[in-house]
């Protein structure tokens, strides 16, 4: 079944997703802040620094998301060599590059195909037990 043409152009805007630059910023009371500097309504938070990575990637994900089904162009990422870095950042402030999660996109778009039953039917059909 093909895809409709909405679908084929959320299918290319999410192909077309780069890395977003973001600031992991180590809060004084523990923990770390993510802030996206080309989504200033966006944050996360983690209690440490993979747990706000892993956050961060996930509210990217969900945000460009949101911005693709609402038909709104997300914003392109800033070269993170031409950010310039605040000198009121504490100590430990860390620029990544984050990586939206395009597997996880589809998905939730409903741009892949799904497997009827789930992977345990699928398992059970190669071996024949369904």
């Amino acid at each position: 079944m093909a895809l409709s043409a909405k679908k084929q152009q959320w299918l290319r805007e999410v192909e077309d997703l780069a890395p977003y630059p973001a600031v992991l910023l180590p809060l004084p009371e523990g923990g770390f802040d993510v802030i996206f500097t080309n989504l200033p309504r966006l944050k996360a938070y983690g209690v440490n620094q993979r747990q706000a990575v892993m956050y961060g990637v996930e509210a990217l994900t969900f945000e460009l998301g949101q911005m693709i089904v609402a038909g709104e162009e997300p914003p392109r990422p800033s070269d993170p060599d031409k950010l310039i870095p605040d000198e009121e950042e504490p100590v430990g402030t860390e620029l990544v590059m984050l990586e939206p999660d395009k597997a996880l996109l589809k998905k939730r778009l409903g741009l892949i195909k799904r497997e009827k039953g789930g992977p345990m039917a699928a398992t059970l059909g190669r071996l024949g037990k369904n």
